[in-house]
């Protein structure tokens, strides 16, 4: 199974009255995804406008998805993805580690 880390930036030459109009539909948008299962988690940082989803499809799977975003989709906002993957924690280190 893929797992996918999507993380949402507002674009720093965002402006306000901008994002105000579009986030109602980005939270529409993103309230189907979840309804649909693209994502199982969204943490919202507490220091910055940003949100990463975790998400149970490959990252070619979620650019597209991401792309029409309507904050993404007007340039107000920029995303970064990175597949990652599950890792057991006991005593045996491992490779990804060393």
């Amino acid at each position: 199974m893929a797992i996918t880390l999507v993380t949402l930036r507002i674009a720093p030459s965002a402006g306000s009255d901008e994002i105000t109009f579009y986030r109602s539909a980005e939270y529409d948008a993103l309230l189907e995804w979840v309804k649909m299962g693209r994502f199982i988690l969204a943490l919202a940082a507490t220091d910055r406008d940003e949100l990463t989803l975790l998400c149970l499809q490959s990252p070619d799977e979620m650019r597209s998805q991401i792309e029409d975003l309507p904050l993404v989709a007007v340039g107000l906002a920029t995303f970064d993805i990175r597949q990652v993957m599950s890792l057991k924690m006991d005593d045996e280190v491992p490779d990804i580690l060393q």
